[in-house]
């Protein structure tokens, strides 16, 4: 996927905002009004967010993004590009991004193929008992629900 970004300076050169940013994705898709923010630690893009109806235990207002990366590594590119872009003056700045894909450990692709050889599907998924199959279409196909398997992996609730 292409990503570009493009900062717009802010007029108001005492803010802490000082630059609204559009993304597009693939020349077909745009996200408006990310900004770059002057913060404690430095520059850093804030996603488009508004205002909820929950205030915080201080009293203060919660805001909420709308949009944002589901990855860490993708929102550190989308920083990167978003702040190059303010400091070069509005140059729009694009990358390239792919999802980086799960690898399954050997193990677990040679459980997974065994299970799928020995007929079990996968956890949670509907399957038509092959002992009986019906002979027309007023005949009832018996079903069954696998239960899933609890996770004991990292992140398991």
């Amino acid at each position: 996927m292409n990503i570009s970004v493009k900062s717009y300076a802010n007029a108001d050169q005492e803010s802490a905002i000082k630059a609204h940013v559009n993304l597009t994705l693939d020349n077909a898709f745009v996200v408006k009004n990310l900004a770059v923010v002057e913060g404690r630690n430095g520059l850093f893009v804030n996603m488009p967010h508004h205002k909820s109806n929950e205030v915080d235990e201080n009293g203060k207002a919660v805001y909420k993004d709308d949009a944002f990366p589901l990855k860490k590594d993708l929102r550190d590119k989308i920083q990167d590009a978003a702040i190059e872009s303010y400091q070069k003056g509005g140059q729009e700045v694009s990358f390239d991004y792919s999802a980086p894909e799960k690898s399954k450990t050997a193990e677990a692709s040679a459980k997974e193929d065994a299970r799928l050889d020995e007929g079990i599907g996968k956890p949670s998924v509907l399957k038509i008992l092959k002992d009986e199959e019906p002979k027309g279409t007023d005949r009832p196909i018996k079903i069954t629900m696998e239960e899933p398997k609890k996770s004991k992996g990292k992140g398991a609730r």
